[in-house]
C-alpha cells in the first residue's frame, strides 16, 4: 500500500494523470459537440475555435514562452506577478477587439454578430485557463493543476443535459465552466507573487523574446490552420465542420505534444545551462519512449479510421473516414520534428523559429488554390503535411550549419 501511495506522489505520475484528465476531457467534448450540433453548427463552433487557437498562440508568444526560459534562469514573485497582469491585460485587448469586430461591414461576420458575448466570454476564459495551466506546470504546482483540470469535467452534464443545442449556448457553457476552473489558479498566483507590472527590465527581457515568437506564432497559427480555414470556403462550412473533427481525433496527441513542449522546454533549459549532459541526454531517450507509444496511437487511428468517425461523431461522418488516414500521417511527421522544435526553442534560435514559419506560410500562400481546387480535403491535409516537412527541414539545416545541439 505505501509503494501505491508514493507512486501516486510521484511528479511524473501526477503530469501523466493531469494530462490523462486534460486531454481526455477536450477529447470527448470535441465529440460530443459533433453529435449534439449539426455539422455546419459544429463548423461555426470550430470556426470560433480555430480563432481562439491564434489568441492563444500570441499570448504564449509573448507572455508564456519567455516565462518558461525566464523560470529555468531566475524565478521569484516578481515575474510570476508581471506575467500574470500582462496576460489579464492581452485577454481585455483581445475581449475589445472583437467586440470591435461587430462594426465591421462584412456580411461574412453577421453569423458571429448574434452570438458576440458568448464568443467574447469564451475566448477571454479559454485564454485564461490556458495560461495558468502552463504557469502551474512550469512552476511544478500539479496538484493544483490537477484540481482545476478536475471542475472541468462539470462542462459534460451540462452539455449533456441540453435538448436543443445551440453553437452560441454552447460557447456559454464552456467558457462559465473555464471561468469556474480558473479561480484556484488566480488565488494561488495572487497570493504568491508581487502584482507590479511596472519593472523595466522585464518589459525590456519580454520584449526581446517574444518580438520573434509573436510573429512566429501569428505565422504558426496561419500555416497550421490556413488550409483548414481555407476547405471551410472552397468546399463548404460541413467539410471544415468535417475535418476539424478528425483533427479532434488527433486532439488527445497534439495536447500531449503541447505537454511536452511546456514540460521539456524549461527541464531542459535549465539542465543546459547547467552543462548537464547525461541527464539532457537520458530525458532525450524517454522523449523518443513517448514518441514511439503516440506513433502506435496514431497507428490504430488509421487502421480504425471508419469506425472511429463513425463512433465518435455519428454516422454522418462516416464517409470522411478516409481523412483520419490522412491525418495519421500528417501526426507521424510532426511528432519526428519534435526533438528538433525543442532545440530551436531552448537554444533560443528565435529568428529562425520565425523564418521556418515564414516559409512555412509561403508556401500556403502559394499553394492552397491549386492543392484544394484539385485535391480537395486531400490536398488540404497535404499542405498541411509539407508545411511541417519545410519547416523542420530548415531548422536541422541551421543547427548543422551552426554546429549546435541541444541534445548530444
Amino acid at each position: 500500500m505505501k509503494n501505491v501511495f508514493k507512486l501516486l506522489q510521484k511528479h511524473s505520475f501526477l503530469v501523466f494523470t493531469d494530462q490523462l484528465i486534460f486531454s481526455g476531457s477536450n477529447f470527448l467534448l470535441a465529440f460530443l459537440l459533433a453529435r449534439k450540433l449539426s455539422i455546419s453548427d459544429f463548423g461555426f463552433f470550430s470556426s470560433v475555435l480555430i480563432v481562439t487557437y491564434l489568441l492563444v498562440a500570441i499570448c504564449n508568444a509573448l507572455i508564456v514562452q519567455p516565462f518558461q526560459i525566464l523560470a529555468a534562469k531566475k524565478f521569484g514573485k516578481k515575474s510570476l506577478g508581471f506575467v500574470f497582469q500582462a496576460a489579464m491585460l492581452l485577454i481585455l485587448i483581445f475581449s475589445l477587439l472583437i467586440f470591435s469586430a461587430t462594426f465591421l461591414p462584412l456580411s461574412v461576420l453577421e453569423v458571429f454578430w448574434h452570438h458576440i458575448f458568448s464568443i467574447i466570454l469564451f475566448v477571454s476564459a479559454y485564454i485564461l485557463q490556458d495560461f495558468l495551466r502552463k504557469i502551474l506546470l512550469i512552476t511544478d504546482r500539479i496538484q493544483l493543476l490537477l484540481f482545476i483540470d478536475s471542475i472541468f469535467i462539470l462542462v459534460f452534464p451540462l452539455i449533456a443535459i441540453q435538448e436543443n443545442l445551440s453553437p452560441g449556448k454552447s460557447l456559454m457553457i464552456i467558457g462559465l465552466v473555464n471561468c469556474t476552473a480558473s479561480v484556484p489558479g488566480i488565488w494561488y498566483i495572487i497570493r504568491n507573487s508581487d502584482l507590479n507590472i511596472k519593472n523595466s527590465s522585464l518589459w525590456k527581457y519580454y520584449w526581446n523574446a517574444g518580438k520573434w515568437l509573436v510573429s512566429a506564432s501569428i505565422l504558426q497559427w496561419f500555416s497550421s490552420n490556413f488550409f483548414t480555414l481555407a476547405a471551410g470556403m472552397y468546399l463548404g462550412i460541413s467539410a471544415l465542420g468535417a475535418l476539424r473533427l478528425v483533427q479532434s481525433f488527433f486532439g488527445v496527441i497534439n495536447v500531449i505534444l503541447q505537454t511536452v513542449e511546456n514540460y521539456y522546454i524549461p527541464k531542459t533549459a535549465k539542465l543546459y545551462y547547467q552543462d548537464q549532459e547525461l541527464i539532457r541526454k537520458k530525458m532525450f531517450k524517454n522523449m523518443v519512449q513517448w514518441m514511439v507509444v503516440m506513433g502506435i496511437v496514431i497507428g490504430l487511428f488509421f487502421v480504425f479510421s471508419q469506425p472511429l468517425i463513425a463512433l465518435l461523431g455519428g454516422e454522418k461522418y462516416r464517409e470522411y473516414g478516409f481523412v483520419v488516414k490522412l491525418v495519421s500521417i500528417l501526426y507521424v511527421i510532426i511528432i519526428y520534428s519534435y526533438p528538433t522544435r525543442i532545440s530551436i526553442r531552448v537554444l533560443e534560435q528565435n529568428k529562425a523559429f520565425f523564418i521556418g514559419y515564414c516559409i512555412s506560410f509561403l508556401f500556403s500562400i502559394m499553394s492552397f488554390h491549386f492543392l484544394l481546387q484539385f485535391g480537395g480535403l486531400y490536398g488540404a491535409v497535404a499542405g498541411l503535411a509539407i508545411n511541417q516537412i519545410l519547416m523542420i527541414a530548415y531548422w536541422k539545416i541551421l543547427l548543422n550549419k551552426k554546429k549546435i545541439s541541444l541534445w548530444t
